[in-house]
């Protein structure tokens, strides 16, 4: 099966569809440099910027945050986008086998959870003897989705908060036994759950993050990578799981963040810019100070960001003005909302000596790009707190050029596994109709409340020229949202009012057609133009999702599909996406809108052509090595 000698590895890691195209995700790195150190055969595979990098038609946006943040959990749409990139897919689950993994283990969160169980059901009937283990904070314990996934026996192991030892004992043992932070299947089919796994203590002792098996060109981030400082937070938010999955903050040095930097520079010259993805950036302070010391001292060229921080009274001029000197460009202070009172309430209390505005003077000051992050409707928010959010912009606009707000897309939603999940009576807070449409017990605090909030926010910092990281003003989706809503308090009339306007003014995927039809019929509407109109649609738009669906279902029916496909239509099809990657406006209206977009589609004849065209190719080459490997001899 092999195409040069014995290529056969202990365990595949694979990145499935869904958010996170600026850089390789560093989880699967680090999971990678640990798993070697110990002696496994450990390879990295991305499907997800494979697919970012072809992305087309109705799916060209999946991937932008503020217009796909509902498509990836939704099972309708992903099936038709499963069906529309099978071929890629396939090829893709050939080339993982090609190597004989033993396991496979599949990185999940929200975004990428259902992509992931699509993805591994196909493994497993390709390959029923290779264990399939999913990781990531989607199935950590505190949360409902890793056991359906056990007892239906999609996956054969579960990994519980961080991976690396828990990993590294499950590929060690017989995989039937009990191993702890991991929940297995038996040899009889039976959930077994081992003990609790203690935390890894000094994170200076793990591995560098190695990114040998990426592709960094594919990336979205171009010269950019990805490091830590800290796992878990000091902070105790209550709407927040982080405390959950990494029960103690622990940092790295200073020292050992910069060594990694110059090792990192070392293997990969060209690069830019280091983005630190960790729980929060500034937790250490003496360790982030030590950091940029070294980069100063030994006139390291390198920028950087410290992308998840907390406003605290440390952040003081000087320290700015050393995070300048040593490349960083841009903080990301987590503020939420600016009331104190709300805050020490929610759990965010490392902040509540600091002074904000100075804190966010001294960043602009020091020209450095300050992002606010902000959240609407908190448990225990009141119309003062929101006002002190309004307010808050106000007093800022004369900064505005070195300020990024951050409105919450989903306002303030209740995730699994949170204080108030835990315990909502304790918060006053109703969790009935899910954690997004959650309201308080006295009403107050609803849906409704909160989005028209987040639109405020947006509408005062648009109209004093604030930068917005979503470009947006008015909510996402906000009329399909509403519909949702509606339909989960059981008003379908006024449900069935904001699909129709969704549908109107968006037709973007099949899911709302269906949703209005359902709608109907449980109404007993009778059947109308409207009705006709949208069945039309439905009819015209169905993605034929038999070719994924029903896609080879053994590995010898695999490897006959992947002989039989020709690589000349492959490499055509491929090309093709590139080639409409940016379509010209059908019509130029005179809106800043169409010209930036007319503009882009312009420049992308001469920028982007090049760099797509190296992605067929070497899918091209890709699908050869997959032809050669079908015919050799198992």
């Amino acid at each position: 099966m092999n195409l040069i000698g014995n290529n056969d590895i202990d365990i595949a890691l694979i990145q499935p569809l869904g958010w996170g195209c600026q850089n390789p995700p560093l989880g699967l790195a680090l999971l990678k440099s640990y798993l070697l150190k110990n002696g496994f055969k450990a390879k990295v595979f991305d499907l997800n910027i494979i697919l970012y990098n072809l992305r087309h038609g109705n799916y060209f946006d999946a991937w932008d945050l503020s217009k796909g943040y509902y498509i990836w959990e939704k099972e309708t749409i992903l099936q038709q986008m499963f069906s529309y990139y099978s071929k890629e897919i396939l090829s893709f689950i050939y080339t993982v086998l090609s190597f004989n993994p033993k396991v496979i283990g599949f990185s999940t969160h929200c975004s990428s959870f259902i992509p992931a169980v699509m993805l591994a059901e196909k493994v497993k009937k390709y390959s029923p003897e290779t264990k399939l283990v999913f990781g990531g904070p989607h199935v950590a314990s505190y949360t409902s989705n890793w056991q359906p996934l056990l007892s239906s026996k999609k996956v054969d192991a579960v990994i519980f908060g961080e991976g690396e030892e828990s990993l590294f004992d499950y590929l060690k043992s017989d995989k039937l036994s009990p191993v702890d932070g991991v929940a297995n299947l038996n040899k009889n089919g039976e959930v077994i759950v081992g003990g609790s796994r203690k935390l890894i203590k000094i994170l200076d002792e793990l591995p560098f993050a190695d990114f040998s098996d990426f592709d960094l060109k594919y990336y979205e981030g171009t010269n950019v990578l990805p490091t830590y400082f800290t796992r878990g937070c000091i902070n105790k938010c209550i709407y927040c799981t982080e405390n959950k999955f990494f029960p103690k903050f622990r940092n790295r040095s200073g020292k050992r963040v910069y060594d990694e930097v110059i090792h990192q520079l070392s293997l990969y010259p060209k690069t830019e810019y280091i983005r630190l993805h960790d729980s929060i950036s500034n937790g250490n302070i003496k360790e982030l100070e030590t950091f940029c010391d070294l980069l100063i001292e030994n006139k390291i060229n390198i920028g950087f960001d410290l992308e998840n921080a907390v406003i605290r009274r440390e952040m003081d001029l000087n320290l700015h003005k050393k995070l300048k000197k040593a490349g960083c460009t841009l903080i990301g202070y987590g503020l939420e909302n600016p009331s104190k009172r709300l805050l020490k309430f929610i759990g965010k209390k490392v902040c509540l000596d600091a002074d904000f505005d100075k804190v966010i003077k001294m960043g602009v000051k020091s020209k450095i790009t300050i992002g606010i992050n902000m959240m609407f409707g908190l448990p225990g928010e009141t119309d003062l707190d929101s006002q002190m959010q309004i307010d808050l912009i106000k007093r800022f606009k004369r900064y505005r050029k070195y300020i990024i707000l951050n409105p919450a897309l989903n306002y303030c939603y209740i995730p699994e596994g949170c204080a108030v999940s835990s315990d909502p009576t304790k918060y006053e807070v109703d969790l009935s109709n899910g954690e997004l449409y959650w309201s308080s017990k006295d009403g107050d605090n609803t849906f409704i409340e909160r989005l028209n909030k987040f639109e405020k926010f947006c509408l005062v910092a648009h109209k004093y020229g604030y930068k917005n990281l979503f470009n947006i003003v008015h909510s996402v989706n906000r009329n399909e949202m509403l519909g949702n809503y509606y339909y989960s308090l059981g008003e379908h009339k006024k449900a069935l009012d904001y699909f129709k306007e969704t549908f109107r003014n968006e037709k973007n995927y099949l899911t709302l057609a269906e949703s209005i039809i359902e709608l109907y019929k449980k109404m007993s509407i009778l059947e109308d133009s409207f009705y006709a109109e949208v069945v039309k649609y439905k009819i015209e738009n169905n993605v034929d999702c038999s070719s994924w669906l029903n896609s080879p279902s053994t590995r010898e029916e695999l490897e006959v599909f992947i002989k039989n496909t020709s690589t000349y239509e492959t490499i055509n099809r491929l090309n093709n996406f590139v080639e409409v990657l940016y379509e010209p406006p059908s019509q130029l209206h005179f809106s800043f809108l169409s010209i930036k977009n007319y503009i882009k589609y312009k420049l992308s004849k001469f920028l982007y052509r090049e760099d797509k065209k190296y992605v067929v190719l070497i899918q091209a080459l890709k699908e050869i090595e997959n032809k050669i490997n079908a015919n050799l001899e198992r």
